[in-house]
């Protein structure tokens, strides 16, 4: 994830500004495949770091409200996945995998004006995670009669249906996409786009639409309540106002509200259509509002205007349990008094390992998603966490040659919920460890991979309270630092003495030094092999 990238593109966004995204591909690809214009600035660029934080944002995302059925339809918000994700991963968590074989995307237009309904003309979306087909099927019937049409120019650039699509990658797997963006309606057009829309609906067609709502404050000339920094309860209802229009059906309602009040909604024709589509699909449908929060409300945020992002499900019954998210949940650091991972976690988080060179180095998938698919229920795995990965070669006469270590890098300080720290160790011991050559996808056959999940730090008041085999060792003098896993010293047969010469000598200290001066921190680790090699 690119940092000062990532956020000024979120921030141009929550500006409301027409991005100049270029959108790579030669002429002849981008008839094929529509490549992403998003990745590494709205959301993560890696694949496996992609695929590890929708599948976080979602496990976080579990304690919102809960629809009685599964959803036939999710309206879901469209910023940079650190203001909106966690509110769009309270619905996509509604989804498991396999559930829905083609998804209908409904999104608006933020870079060309047209009437009606526009359809891309290429043959597969493209993600980091993979490529996704369009459906013939669903775009033909959307064609009939002229409601639907290729516009040139609006797809390419367009982020309100590629950002859900990692998403959608992450909940159901495979699927056949059908992105329609939205432009200039009316409610005729919208009713009659609606019936169209209700041809595909098969039992294995989910509907998405894509929107954020309320722009508030200068950069988008609507501030009826002024300044933003005093309006905040005031935008909530009015947006509270238009969930609960939609929440009942009310399209006439909703269209009303939206002229008088100006709304600022910008997947308003989106859902107007939503509207008419539901009573012909899910005529005795309930819907249940999932998660509501303005990026202005976000602590981190420091802005003159804001946008509120909603997430609803909508299902062929009425029902729910539970209470919306009013905020993005924020991760905890693992308690100091936390017990120990279970076994069967602890080989969840190297197959994430695993997964993730598989991914990255391969373009694999299988590994990685089973992985995270498998952590769906466990709350350990979105604390705050250190890890540390370790690959190892396994080949003998390699090993007497150069050694067995081939890559291990982690984290001291918990900065990653565990799965995400797993996913972003693994990476950096395969292609970012200094002492080695890139790991090579050719490799990965011929290398084992070790999982060390730490301990919180603490500091010790001398090194003769460091117990070797216990103990992992951060030693610190003089600016400079470095750190053994406890696995090492019993590994290489060392002494405590010993262990703190190599360790001295780790840090670039001279013989002895460690002796005083130095200060050491002691933490604890569980250590997780794969069964075998894969």
């Amino acid at each position: 994830m690119r940092g000062p990238t990532f956020r000024h593109a979120l921030a141009l966004l929550l500006g409301g500004a027409m991005l100049n995204i270029s959108w790579p591909g030669s002429a002849a690809e981008t008839k094929a495949v529509r490549p992403p214009a998003l990745a590494g600035t709205w959301y993560p660029e890696s694949p496996s770091i992609l695929l590890a934080t929708a599948h976080g944002l979602m496990r976080q995302a579990v304690p919102a409200a809960r629809p009685s059925g599964k959803p036939v339809a999710l309206l879901v918000p469209h910023a940079g996945w650190v203001y909106s994700g966690a509110a769009a991963a309270s619905a996509f968590r509604l989804l498991s995998h396999g559930a829905f074989r083609r998804v209908v995307v409904l999104a608006p237009s933020h870079y060309g004006g047209f009437s009606g309904y526009a359809l891309d003309d290429v043959e597969r979306y493209r993600t980091p995670v993979g490529e996704i087909p369009l459906s013939k099927e669903g775009l033909a019937t959307l064609k009939q009669d002229g409601l639907a049409r290729v516009v040139p120019g609006v797809t390419g650039p367009e982020h309100a249906v590629e950002i859900e699509l990692p998403f959608l990658q992450a909940a159901l797997g495979s699927f056949e996409l059908v992105p329609v963006l939205v432009g200039r309606t009316d409610a005729a057009s919208e009713r009659a786009f609606a019936e169209r829309l209700a041809g595909l609906d098969d039992g294995g067609t989910l509907f998405v639409i894509s929107s954020d709502f309320t722009h508030y404050g200068p950069r988008f000339d609507y501030a009826p309540f002024g300044p933003t920094s005093g309006a905040t309860k005031k935008i909530r209802e009015l947006d509270a106002t238009a969930i609960g229009l939609i929440a009942r059906g009310d399209a006439p309602g909703f269209r009303a509200f939206l002229h008088e009040k100006g709304a600022t909604i910008c997947g308003r024709n989106g859902i107007g259509t939503l509207l008419e589509l539901l009573p012909r699909i899910a005529p005795k449908g309930g819907a249940t509002l999932l998660a509501h929060w303005a990026s202005g409300e976000m602590p981190e945020v420091r802005d003159d205007s804001s946008v509120d992002y909603v997430a609803m499900a909508f299902t062929r019954e009425a029902g729910g349990t539970g209470a919306p998210l009013t905020a993005p949940p924020v991760p905890r650091a693992v308690p100091v008094d936390a017990p120990r991972l279970p076994e069967e976690l602890g080989r969840a988080l190297v197959r994430v390992a695993r997964g993730t060179l598989e991914l990255d180095l391969a373009g694999r998938s299988e590994t990685l998603s089973a992985a995270l698919r498998s952590l769906e229920s466990r709350t350990e795995a979105s604390r705050l966490q250190a890890v540390f990965v370790t690959l190892k070669l396994t080949d003998p006469r390699e090993i007497a040659r150069v050694g067995e270590l081939r890559g291990c890098i982690g984290q001291v300080v918990p900065t990653h919920p565990l799965d995400l720290a797993v996913v972003t160790s693994a990476l950096d011991a395969a292609v970012h460890d200094p002492r080695f050559p890139p790991v090579q996808a050719r490799e990965l056959k011929a290398l084992s991979v070790e999982v060390t999940v730490l301990s919180p730090i603490r500091p010790v008041g001398s090194w003769k309270e460091i117990r070797i085999g216990e103990h992992g060792i951060v030693l610190e003098k003089g600016g400079r630092r470095a750190l053994f896993l406890p696995q090492v010293a019993v590994e290489q047969k060392w002494t405590l003495e010993e262990t703190l010469e190599h360790l001295s000598a780790k840090a670039g200290l001279g013989r002895g030094e460690w002796r005083s001066g130095a200060s050491f921190s002691v933490f604890t680790g569980q250590v997780f092999h794969e069964d075998g090699v894969h």
